[in-house]
């Protein structure tokens, strides 16, 4: 069987003209076959080799992720203990100043001149004369005219919680 060359008219537009002009179209080099292929009944086999490798690159990238986790949740852990130290100082220095103003109104208030000027201009107190001191202690040491003061009781315990005085 021959093959004759034949060349088609420039004259018809839906025709291309081949961009090589030295071939022609039916020269058996630009002619497609439609070859249907099923490829349904065929499944890849699996490469032992290539599924270890795969499943150890996965394992040390899994790996890896876990190690820059943990890192990373330290390093933010750290963080935030920085920032609590910080706002602790600054609590202790405020507690401190505060602790200084209450020891200065506790010296200031318990002052023994502001005390007695309070207790003589509020309270209307005044310095015990000699005459009212009352020494309690052994008779002999009671001036003559001094009065006794709780000198004839004395308390008697008869019971678990009674108390009687004896005259």
């Amino acid at each position: 069987m021959a093959i004759a060359p034949i060349t088609f008219p420039d004259s018809i537009p839906h025709l291309k003209v081949s961009p090589r002009p030295a071939r022609t179209r039916l020269n058996g080099q630009d002619l497609m076959y439609r070859n249907v292929i099923d490829n349904s009944r065929l499944y890849k086999e699996v490469d032992p080799r290539n599924r270890r490798r795969c499943l150890g690159i996965l394992g040390m990238g899994a790996l890896a992720f876990l190690i820059f986790f943990f890192v990373g949740w330290e390093h933010f852990r750290c963080v935030g203990y920085g920032y609590r130290i910080a706002n602790l100082r600054t609590q202790y220095a405020q507690l401190n100043v505060w602790n200084r103003r209450l020891r200065l109104e506790q010296a200031l208030l318990a002052d023994p001149q502001r005390i007695d000027r309070l207790a003589r201009t509020e309270l209307g107190l005044a310095i015990a004369g000699p005459e009212q001191v009352v020494r309690l202690g052994k008779e002999e040491n009671v001036a003559p005219g001094a009065p006794v003061v709780a000198h004839n009781f004395a308390p008697i315990v008869t019971g678990k919680n009674h108390i009687t005085r004896e005259p």
